[in-house]
């Protein structure tokens, strides 16, 4: 689950590691206190390098736990593989993870592609084939998905990340997180580390510049509504660009 606000408030705001890592390792305890020795621990973000070093960090700290390894929201494919495959190779061949999950925004019929994808990494890090040089791609546009899951409302939601990906293509040397949730359960929390986030409803698709609630819009709707919201970014940091380089 999300990790508690409380844990937050002990590290400093722009550490979202050092409170996931105390979290856990604090469940630990809790479990190894009343004799529970079975269980996994799971350490997941959005952002493959987070992934890496937390989970490095806790097997350190608690070699004897089992890992299960994967990144939150990874999004559609083959975006999300690759920073599923970036975790993977990272952490697997230093010997750290027990089992694994590929999460990618697919419709429910396409489900056995996070298998396949799964498989076809762990086959190419058994065989060698993995980068020298890691490239984390976080100077450009990040979107980020859920995979969906039983709490989606309305299925149109897996088309609508589609179509965010599309007409966002613009943006892509632009350094700029787009967040879409499928859920107003992890929705409205999960897209506040998000320059923009979607989560949605029912009926109706609520926008947010970071943790700033802009409004609900119908489905049809929304898509220049944020598009608005993403040129805004753009148009600043052209202008101050265009500043620097006439300076």
């Amino acid at each position: 689950g999300s990790v508690d606000p409380a844990k937050k408030e002990q590290f400093a705001e722009d550490d979202s590691i050092g409170p996931m890592l105390a979290s856990a390792l604090e469940h630990c305890e809790l479990l190894d206190s009343i004799g529970f020795t079975r269980y996994v621990v799971s350490l997941k973000d959005s952002d493959p390098q987070k992934v890496i070093d937390v989970n490095r960090r806790f097997a350190e700290q608690r070699p004897d736990v089992p890992l299960h390894l994967g990144v939150t929201e990874a999004g559609m494919p083959p975006d999300g593989i690759i920073k599923t495959r970036i975790a993977f190779e990272q952490l697997i061949s230093r010997g750290i993870g027990d089992t694994v999950r590929v999460s990618l925004t697919v419709p429910n019929a396409r489900k056995p592609e996070e298998i396949d994808a799964a498989r076809g990494i762990l086959a190419d890090i058994a065989a060698g084939r993995v980068r020298s040089v890691v490239d984390f791609g976080l100077d450009s546009l990040n979107i980020i998905s859920c995979p969906s899951c039983s709490r989606v409302e309305n299925e149109a939601f897996i088309e609508l990340a589609e179509e965010v990906k599309r007409m966002t293509a613009y943006a892509k040397d632009h350094a700029i997180t787009i967040a879409v949730m499928g859920c107003r359960v992890n929705g409205p929390g999960e897209t506040d580390d998000a320059d923009l986030g979607l989560w949605c409803g029912p009926t109706h698709v609520n926008l947010k510049k970071g943790s700033e609630p802009l409004g609900a819009f119908a489905y049809d709707a929304i898509l220049p509504r944020l598009r608005e919201e993403l040129d805004q970014p753009i148009a600043g940091r052209e202008a101050a660009a265009g500043r620097s380089a006439g300076a």
